[in-house]
């Protein structure tokens, strides 16, 4: 028994000497230009995987509201998430090509992942990867309506998309009153249809 809490200290002590050494010589590359090793990409995906995997589990899924709630969320995706979520068939921007990790492709991942885990994500993000908490600036209802439009992108074509792109007119939607009560956005109101002037 003291042979097996010996070994234990041993390898804590060494493991928080390891850990120390990579935090205190800059031995560990930030750069976004570094590749993560295999075994690192692996411990980085899969923790995070199990993270959203595990706190979506109580969220409940309201249900789905229509088509208006798609056009809501689209207007939403088109402002907030295309320029870093490449939309279907276009290339990549500038931004995209410069994160590490590269934001998935929601065309196929927003198929492996349920309507409460896309909207854990959205609503607290993700630490490291550039993908911001929407939660602090807007409103349940509003993330909600993005999650409906997610869940649509596999399997739509670039002409299905751009088709929405045309008859849906520019501009950031808000469902509803618009973010958060906390925090009123000034010198601006809102039509029926929820969006900004």
């Amino acid at each position: 028994m003291k042979t097996m809490i010996g070994t234990l200290l041993i390898a804590t002590t060494f493991a928080a000497l390891m850990a120390l050494l990579v935090i205190y010589t800059g031995i560990f590359n930030v750069a976004t230009e570094w590749e993560d090793p295999a075994p690192i990409r692996w411990a980085l995906v899969t923790t995070r995987e199990n993270s959203i995997q595990s706190r979506a589990a109580s969220i409940q899924v309201p249900p789905p509201k229509g088509d208006k709630q798609i056009d809501t969320g689209f207007r939403s995706y088109r402002e907030m998430c295309a320029m870093c979520h490449t939309p279907p068939g276009s290339t990549d921007s500038p931004i995209t090509k410069g994160l590490n990790p590269a934001p998935p492709d929601l065309a196929e991942s927003a198929e492996h992942m349920s309507a409460a885990e896309l909207f854990w994500a959205i609503k607290n993000g993700i630490r490291m990867t550039g993908m911001p908490a929407w939660g602090p600036t807007h409103k349940d209802s509003e993330i909600w309506d993005i999650v409906a439009f997610v869940k649509k992108l596999p399997g739509m074509s670039k002409d299905e998309y751009l088709t929405l792109d045309d008859r849906l007119e520019k501009g950031h939607s808000h469902a509803g009153s618009g973010h958060d009560d906390s925090k009123p956005e000034k010198n601006k109101s809102h039509d029926e249809d929820g969006h900004a002037h």
